[in-house]
């Protein structure tokens, strides 16, 4: 049973060139379509954890007219008794109350409109992990106590308030040595060392007088986030309507600015002390709009759902998957898209695998009807050539993920930045700079569809094999 194999396996290697140059060709489709599929990965798992740890939580509980009407008379009822169930549910990790207004906010050159969040920090450290988003050297994390309120503000809406500033100082330059920016180019702006720019296309139309185009596509995202700063003794007013129906005025200090890899998310959210919201909303201590839920594990998602669902039937209980449908559908199916990115890649390349076994086949003609005309079964003809088209196949393809997964390793480490186009990517919520991955489950996979896709494209070739007569065979010259 083993001579089959054997003859299979010597036989890819009697042309070496023709061999050679399909495998290479499957090992070239092969890494694209793993890689592709890490990218995949990497980014819906960024996506993912984004909407869980960062932005929402696994399980969020709200008052069911507050999605219909997101007014601040519809706060969550028997908070009490949520708390108490929460605290003594085996399947929760964590879980916040949060009060969320709907706000303006203005100074004295813009205004945007935000959810102003009520919370409680240490406690939302739990739960989410946007205090990790904080830029470096733009203040802190409700750490440091102010004379007025503090307010947590993300960098969209501090470009939208206009209080967005942007300054080269000594510290700046000697960052950009740091971030490997020759020196020569960094003293390049010395000319408009330490003058505050109010505006990035002000800073952007003074640079551009002093960098050459090539120099600011290479060296400007760097500049740009170094150079920024904002004030942290700015102040911004926010208006907005409290429980009785009256519009009330609250102005609070910037206390630190975020940057999460969602724009929306980004631009709606600002966040306060529970504490310092509540009396100026109207709102009572234990009165709350959301409460935001971590699970120990994702598989309870559906179960922890329906049972709070159940324990609480007048509130309104939605998994991370339907509060944000792009990233739920992308979880469900990401492994489909992986089959089928493979499956068009390797059908395209079986085109290629059948036109070399038919050549094969046919300047073997009179060799494959000696054999049959010495007694080799027909059964035997068809095994050989299939198993020789399953070696051709899978040689190319355990070349392609090792190199496909060396890629996907370097890369997971480095990243991609695709900060060229950051702005598109986040505007729908999605990183710019993703880190690939993938599962071993998934080499398995593609494995036995390799295996499947070699046997299929062997039928032809072995067909044309079997329909020849040994006797003519033989006798071609």
């Amino acid at each position: 049973m083993s001579i089959i194999p054997n003859i299979s396996w010597k036989n890819v290697w009697r042309n070496k060139p023709r061999s050679l140059v399909v495998i290479g060709a499957i090992t070239l489709g092969t890494v694209a379509g793993v890689f592709v599929a890490g990218m995949m990965k990497g980014w819906v798992d960024q996506k993912i954890n984004a909407a869980v740890y960062t932005e929402l939580g696994h399980l969020k509980v709200q008052n069911p007219n507050y999605l219909i009407n997101e007014e601040i008379i519809y706060s969550l009822p028997n908070v009490k008794k949520l708390d108490n169930y929460l605290s003594k549910n085996n399947a929760v990790k964590a879980y916040v109350f949060r009060s969320k207004v709907m706000a303006m906010a203005t100074t004295a050159r813009g205004n945007a409109g935000v959810v102003l969040k009520g919370i409680d920090p240490e406690k939302e450290k739990t739960v989410s992990d946007l205090f990790t988003k904080l830029l470096p050297n733009q203040g802190n994390y409700f750490e440091a106590e102010t004379r007025l309120p503090a307010v947590l503000i993300s960098l969209k809406t501090a470009g939208q308030l206009r209080i967005k500033n942007y300054r080269v100082t000594q510290q700046v330059e000697d960052s950009l040595t740091r971030l490997q920016i020759p020196q020569n180019i960094v003293s390049q702006l010395d000319s408009i060392k330490d003058i505050r720019f109010i505006t990035e296309k002000k800073f952007e139309r003074a640079v551009s007088q002093l960098w050459s185009k090539a120099t600011i596509q290479k060296y400007g995202p760097k500049l740009m986030n170094t150079a920024m700063y904002i004030n942290p003794r700015s102040r911004i007013t926010f208006s907005f309507t409290n429980t009785q129906g009256q519009l009330t005025y609250q102005t609070y200090r910037i206390c630190g600015v975020f940057k999460t890899s969602n724009t929306m998310f980004d631009q709606s959210s600002a966040f306060v002390r529970q504490r310092d919201l509540a009396p100026v909303a109207g709102l009572a201590t234990n009165q709350y709009h959301e409460i935001s839920i971590l699970l120990k594990d994702n598989k309870l998602l559906e179960p922890t759902k329906k049972a709070i669902a159940t324990a609480f039937p007048n509130q309104n209980v939605m998994t991370w998957k339907e509060l944000a449908p792009d990233a739920g559908i992308m979880a469900d199916f990401i492994q489909v898209y992986y089959y089928i990115i493979m499956g068009i890649i390797f059908f395209a390349l079986a085109f290629g695998i059948i036109n070399t076994m038919l050549m094969t086949v046919l300047e073997r003609i009179k060799e494959l009807g000696m054999l049959m005309a010495i007694g080799m079964k027909k059964r035997k003809v068809f095994q050989m050539i299939m198993l020789e088209t399953v070696f051709l196949t899978l040689t190319g393809t355990f070349i392609g993920m090792s190199l496909g997964a060396l890629l996907i390793k370097i890369t997971g480490h480095t990243g991609l930045n695709f900060s060229s186009v950051a702005e598109g990517f986040e505007a729908v919520g999605w990183a710019a700079v993703i880190y690939p991955s993938i599962e071993p489950s998934f080499f398995f996979g593609i494995t036995i569809m390799v295996t499947i896709i070699g046997i299929l494209a062997s039928i032809i070739p072995a067909r044309k094999a079997l329909k020849m007569n040994p006797i003519e065979a033989i006798r071609i010259e």
